[in-house]
């Protein structure tokens, strides 16, 4: 009895030590989520890491078995209670980022975006984002939400919204690869860049190493140059 009963107490043990090291990421890149874990995985030595290519997937995971840290982009983290912002992902020296609506041949009127049909990648599933993008725009819009980074172009490519809310960065990106005459519609917003959060102080060690450890091509997939421990 005592023996079956140490048997389960060493199941239960290990078990919480397992959730306690593991990381959910969701960051909507152009790697495929396969690759990116594996390339996380070889700097996060000892943590479990899943990657996420959809919203929905990522936010469902956490409600059913949440880990004890995320890495996303700061809205994201924000919106995700307990889960508080440890780890903060820097580009030129700047935790956020501009955010621009692009659009095919010609400006939007930033005036008169009442219901116009705004294309994003989705973070947060449909009301949330729907309240997040109308909030940072200050108007009632028509949103088309995409799973995939590579989605985007498609949308104005064949006039299916009037212009896609990306960052700048991805507006640069674009502008390369590109042929279309891509116009970007400067808006004064900003949004956080990829951030780490905690559940459980547990893991920040390990976390802060392995994140810390990330070499430039992974951080220039995420989006950022270099961390900065909160």
């Amino acid at each position: 009895m005592l023996k079956k009963l140490a048997v389960i107490l060493i199941g239960y043990f290990v078990s919480i030590s397992v959730v306690a090291q593991s990381l959910y990421v969701f960051i909507p890149t152009e790697v495929r989520a396969n690759k990116l874990q594996q390339k996380i995985e070889t700097f996060c030595t000892g943590v479990d890491v899943t990657v996420f290519g959809r919203a929905k997937d990522f936010h469902n995971k956490i409600k059913v078995s949440p880990p004890t840290a995320i890495l996303s982009l700061s809205p994201v983290i924000e919106r995700n209670a307990p889960f508080n912002k440890s780890i903060a992902g820097l580009r030129n020296g700047f935790d956020s980022e501009d955010y621009v609506l692009v659009s095919l041949n010609k400006a939007v009127n930033i005036d008169h975006l009442k219901d116009k049909k705004i294309g994003v990648v989705d973070l947060l599933g449909r009301k949330p984002m729907m309240s997040f993008v109308e909030d940072l725009l200050q108007a009632k819009v028509k949103l088309k939400r995409v799973t995939k980074v590579e989605d985007l172009l498609p949308l104005i490519t064949f006039d299916a919204v009037d212009a896609i809310f990306i960052s700048d960065s991805l507006f640069s990106q674009f502008k390369q690869k590109s042929n279309l005459n891509l116009v970007a519609t400067p808006l004064n917003i900003k949004v956080g860049l990829a951030s780490a959060g905690l559940s459980d102080a547990v893991i920040k060690d390990k976390l802060k190493k392995c994140v810390f450890a990330f070499d430039k091509q992974l951080n220039n997939t995420l989006g950022v140059d270099q961390w900065l421990a909160l």
